[in-house]
């Protein structure tokens, strides 16, 4: 069994979506890893029982939830499991995405709405039901929604994409309003290129519809960032544990970059 980093999220349950794998698998065993007790909401609960396993190995409690965020009664439910699980809930994730790379006049309409429903639609729905809680249960919570630099500066082939991160960021902001009375945070955080199956089948399909090779791509995608590389899962964690820890209480409605100076390149 490994020992926790540190303490900042002892005796705290958060829920992470989309945790299976990916960002999503970096944030779950990052917060295990200072003592949460970590829900997984995903579709793939095979895989988020590999992470349900790492974040046991830490020390940490957990428990998975097969959830299709875009839906508003399996949100309900799974929340409620979550609860009934490992408790009130003191901290959420909406890691849950999805990413295509096409162009724009190739877009159909299926494929802008799965990302709406999905990066926008999820995000809204698993806040609403948590904030709910969170007030019900008179909670100090925090809330942080996984957006991307896609929404400031995306590439070409993230119309739909970066059209639905950005509406993550906005929401982010509003949501942090709204909720300040009640004592509960709302953060997003802008992952730049992290090394993913996501990214990964973002490079496959951009090799496909370019002369270039997927390595070309690569080395192109890290020339645009700063510090001269892709990011790790768990970088992106770092981020969350702040927000989500004690040390994040006077921070809200922020979009956070942590893309190894991608914005500034």
């Amino acid at each position: 069994m490994s020992e926790p980093v540190d303490t900042r999220l002892s005796g705290r349950h958060v829920v992470v979506t989309g945790g299976a794998r990916g960002i999503g698998r970096g944030i779950a065993t990052r917060c295990a890893r200072s003592g949460a007790d970590v829900s997984i909401f995903d579709l793939r609960p095979s895989v988020a029982e590999e992470t349900a396993a790492e974040i046991r190995d830490i020390g940490g409690a957990a428990s998975v939830h097969e959830v299709d965020v875009t839906d508003a009664d399996a949100v309900e439910d799974a929340v409620a499991a979550a609860e009934s699980a490992l408790g009130p809930i003191d901290g959420l994730v909406n890691n849950a995405g999805v990413q295509q790379s096409i162009s724009i006049l190739e877009t159909t309409e299926d494929e802008w709405d799965r990302h709406f429903d999905v990066n926008a639609k999820g995000t809204f729905l698993v806040s609403k039901r948590v904030a709910e809680r969170m007030i019900e249960t008179k909670t100090r919570g925090s809330i942080v929604n996984v957006a991307s630099v896609g929404a400031d500066r995306p590439f070409r082939g993230q119309g739909a994409y970066g059209a639905s991160k950005a509406a993550v960021v906005t929401f982010t902001t509003v949501l942090a309003k709204e909720l300040a009375d009640h004592g509960i945070t709302a953060n997003s955080i802008k992952p730049g290129t992290i090394d993913t199956p996501m990214v990964q089948q973002w490079l496959e399909e951009r090799a496909a519809e370019s002369d270039a090779t997927e390595d070309e791509l690569l080395a192109e995608t890290i020339d645009e960032h700063v510090l001269d590389r892709i990011g790790k899962p768990e970088e992106i964690g770092h981020a969350a544990v702040w927000l989500l820890s004690a040390e994040g209480e006077w921070v809200t409605g922020e979009s956070i970059a942590v893309d190894g100076g991608y914005l500034k390149g």
